[in-house]
């Protein structure tokens, strides 16, 4: 399947502050990895979208600043 085909799941259905809430709530502690995996997951399923979504919100839950620039 060639990547420009692959549809996002997460990113444009779901705002990250709501993600990050549900994460915290069910994973608690957690949470940081529980959002690592799904981050991982969609990098290897080639879902960009979601793979970034998910990354963003590792980095707030880990503390490291991100700039929107693609640069």
């Amino acid at each position: 399947m060639s990547n420009d085909r692959v549809k996002s799941i997460f990113a444009g259905n779901f705002d990250r502050q709501s993600a990050i809430e549900a994460a915290v709530e069910l994973y608690g502690v957690n949470a940081t990895t529980a959002v690592a995996h799904c981050a991982l997951e969609a990098y290897v399923d080639r879902r960009k979208a979601d793979h970034e979504f998910w990354f963003r919100i590792f980095a707030h839950l880990k503390g490291v600043p991100l700039s929107d620039s693609k640069h």
